[in-house]
């Protein structure tokens, strides 16, 4: 196994103080399903995005563009936007939640804030033109990933411990980009990195000792957008965008353990603290994220954001500390960041699909029938809502099988009378709708 270690050349902290989120395929004209999520859409007071991060009290959103952070509540409430972070890129946060580093490239320096005032206590200098960007805590020092030379990225740390924290930097980079960091409370001394721009390779090190140890390589992986590691320690998800998949990694020795087919283009991941993982995607028509149980690989929820041009950002996805809630950033192409808030996140879907006539003669009842489907068991006794041009129609009672019928006379001035079923959800279950359109002949 290739082993190798760096220490490097050190440099000083300086310290600063600065204050400143289907129907499926039938013979009708079906549409695809969609979910009715319970969530909030906030407007954030930036127009650029890096990362989504939370904690037990916070969500907080890094903005390069306005050299900020911005920390919300739960609620998306803006608590305060902390200025001065030059080009303010790759997060993380102690384990306590005392405090937030924000790497920053414009200013070749990381900082450090406290999370309870939300003002920089210090600063840390990484080096002349060394442009930080992803970070993440092992072994008790703050480990960052940087440009070493015009050709190579390497990963870099500070004792943030020490009262003078020193700065070492990487003494035989080998990444072609600034890599991706992750850590886990279940491997505090295991640091995982993964390649960002172009070139394929994702490393382990071992950071017991202060210096890091490679003692895992995997070349099947690269060009990543983001990167988790699971709460035991013994697993990392990437959000690759090359890929229609999200890929699962043993971090004993990298080999591939599964995959989340999520569709194109993995661009998110965050992994709850008890192992549940929100898998994002850039583009996917229907659902931006999808939700996975611990130790299962389909989806028991998925979640739509989008409407018009709103995509899910890179690294766009967190959750609350208590796994609770889940948080999503998205961007319209035009103004603000904003921060979608699900607060059913662990309500399964329900999945309904809808069959029908294509065409219908005129002045003959139509029927159409339909499936409640859902990987997690539905109450006894359930009922689905039938509109019509948003007019209600009927309540339909649902079969223990999950099928249910109905049937309509259009009135004479419909030529294409549009169905539109829905679940209202339970205690397990997040709201369902599915839509069918058929065509009347005369």
């Amino acid at each position: 196994m290739r082993r190798r270690g760096f220490a490097g050349g050190t440099a000083f902290a300086a310290i600063a103080a600065s204050v400143t989120l289907l129907a499926g395929p039938s013979p009708a004209h079906a549409q695809p399903q969609t979910q009715t999520q319970a969530h909030d859409s906030i407007v954030l007071p930036v127009t650029s995005h890096w990362q989504t991060l939370a904690d037990s009290r916070h969500v907080y959103v890094s903005a390069p563009g306005q050299d900020t952070v911005v920390a919300t509540d739960h609620n998306g409430q803006v608590i305060k936007t902390v200025e001065g972070l030059d080009g303010a890129r790759g997060m993380t946060l102690t384990a306590d939640e005392s405090h937030l580093y924000v790497a920053l490239p414009e200013a070749d320096a990381i900082a450090e804030i406290d999370t309870t005032t939300l003002t920089e206590t210090r600063r840390f200098l990484t080096g002349a033109d060394t442009e930080p960007e992803n970070v993440a805590l092992a072994g008790g020092r703050l480990w960052f990933s940087y440009q070493a030379t015009v050709f190579d990225g390497g990963i870099g740390s500070v004792a943030v411990a020490e009262t003078t924290p020193a700065v070492d930097l990487d003494d035989n980079p080998v990444w072609y980009g600034k890599p991706r960091l992750a850590s886990s409370p279940g491997a505090p001394d295991r640091l995982v990195a993964a390649e960002s721009a172009g070139g394929a390779g994702m490393r382990v090190y071992d950071v017991a000792s202060g210096t890091a140890e490679e003692i895992a390589y995997t070349d099947g992986v690269g060009d990543v957008e983001d990167l988790a590691a699971t709460p035991d320690g013994r697993s990392a998800i990437t959000a690759n965008g090359g890929t229609y998949y999200h890929q699962r990694w043993a971090l004993s020795d990298l080999s591939e353990e599964g995959a989340y087919d999520t569709g194109a283009y993995p661009n998110a991941v965050s992994i709850a603290s008890n192992g549940t993982v929100a898998a994002g995607v850039a583009a996917s028509g229907d659902w931006d994220i999808f939700i996975y149980r611990p130790g299962e690989t389909t989806p028991f929820r998925t979640i739509s954001l989008n409407y018009g041009h709103m995509e899910l950002l890179d690294r766009g996805v967190a959750w609350a500390a208590d796994g609770s809630r889940l948080f999503g950033t998205r961007f319209p192409y035009s103004g603000e960041v904003i921060l979608d808030i699900i607060t059913d996140v662990h309500k399964a879907n329900s999945d309904i699909t809808l069959t029908a006539p294509r065409t219908h003669p005129y002045g003959q009842p139509v029927t159409v029938s339909g499936k409640l489907t859902s990987l997690v068991p539905f109450p006894r006794h359930k009922v689905v809502t039938v509109t019509r041009y948003n007019e209600p129609i009927a309540t339909v009672r649902v079969k223990s099988d999950g099928s249910f019928t109905f049937t309509d006379l259009p009135a004479d001035y419909m030529s294409y009378p549009e169905y539109v079923v829905t679940y209202a959800g339970d205690a397990n279950h997040a709201p369902g709708k599915a839509t069918v359109m058929v065509e009347i002949i005369k």
